[in-house]
């Protein structure tokens, strides 16, 4: 130990950090019930959500409301005592309505953006912000959450990308755990389609116009999106969000179950866009299934999947009996 009095030799690197303001108060761990945490500017509410200030937590709140109630129709303990991973957690708009009911230390916010890791553990102080990879896996433990959400996430990723991220989830969540998503469905085709026609009309703005470039063959990308395929139109994001991965992605709820249950969740109910927020929602629910079972449920869904895109036509070749067993398959509900 050196004392008080003593001449210190140090080096440029010791010196510089010595140099350092002090914090006249350290920081103390988030409490939003106590006060509400500092909110990241305008412009880059808007760069990341579309929106800002009472919009941009009038959609988390719809959304989290959302995952409560699906969560009480599980009979799942609830948000609360869990372990939960926001996903995509951008600039921490999902986190800051989570920590009404989740503890700073359970909540685990993550994004590929490291920008904005730094800015959440600025403004969220005391939870687990991380910076992830834009491709799995990240470096949490198997089983270690009990609930996982991400908000306005798939509806951005590749087909691959989605893939690897449900697998991913899947890995994360424990046996009986719970993943909430959001998607895009067709609205989003019929936005393109509308855009198209404004800047072939020259009535359009730049935000129009970039739509309109997201899917230049609709019909073609529609009737993809209708055979249960995730389309993607590769954009960018900026920075991290590079285009191989990032833009725009339409997906039904029958790819989306078919990509889920084949990573180890079975969707229990879904939620059309627009009840009650701007996307439809996923709820799933990770299982512990043998493989033998796993690979019979993987088969009835195939079937049930081709008897709804090919009617009455494919039907009558079905055995009876067969068709039996894809009527018994539960659907999943809608809350």
């Amino acid at each position: 130990m050196f004392g008080q009095g003593e001449r210190v030799v140090t080096s440029a690197l010791v010196s510089r950090l010595a140099s350092g303001v002090p914090l006249t108060v350290p920081p103390g761990v988030v409490d939003v019930a106590l006060a509400a945490p500092p909110n990241p500017p305008e412009q880059v509410q808007v760069q990341f959500v579309g929106q800002s200030f009472e919009r941009a937590y009038a959609e988390a709140e719809a959304f989290v409301t959302a995952v409560g109630e699906a969560l009480r129709a599980l009979g799942h303990p609830g948000l609360a005592g869990s372990r939960v991973l926001d996903l995509g957690s951008g600039w921490g708009r999902i986190s800051r309505v989570l920590l009404t009911e989740v503890s700073p230390t359970a909540l685990f916010a993550a994004d590929v953006d490291p920008e904005m890791t730094a800015l959440v553990n600025v403004s969220l102080p005391g939870i687990n912000a991380l910076t992830v990879a834009p491709v799995p896996p990240t470096v949490l433990a198997d089983g270690s959450m009990d609930v996982a959400v991400a908000f306005s996430v798939f509806s951005h990723l590749s087909g691959p990308a989605h893939a690897a991220w449900a697998r991913e989830l899947a890995r994360l969540v424990r046996p009986g755990g719970v993943v909430v998503i959001t998607v895009i469905g067709e609205e989003f085709l019929d936005l393109v389609e509308g855009s198209q026609a404004a800047v072939a009309g020259g009535d359009s703005d730049g935000f129009t116009a970039s739509v309109a470039a997201v899917f230049p063959d609709v019909a073609a990308v529609r009737a993809r999106f209708r055979a249960d395929e995730v389309q993607f139109g590769a954009t960018g994001g900026g920075g991290v969000r590079t285009r191989d991965y990032y833009g725009w992605a339409v997906a039904s709820r029958r790819a989306v179950e078919r990509i889920w249950g084949d990573a180890g969740l079975d969707l229990f109910c879904w939620r059309p866009t627009g009840e009650p927020i701007s996307q439809a929602l996923a709820v799933l629910v990770r299982t512990e299934r043998r493989p033998v079972a796993q690979a019979g449920r993987r088969a009835r869904r195939s079937l049930r999947h081709a008897v709804g895109r090919s009617g009455d036509r494919l039907r009558a070749r079905v055995p009876r009996p067969v068709r039996a067993v894809v009527r018994r398959v539960r659907r999943p509900r809608q809350l």
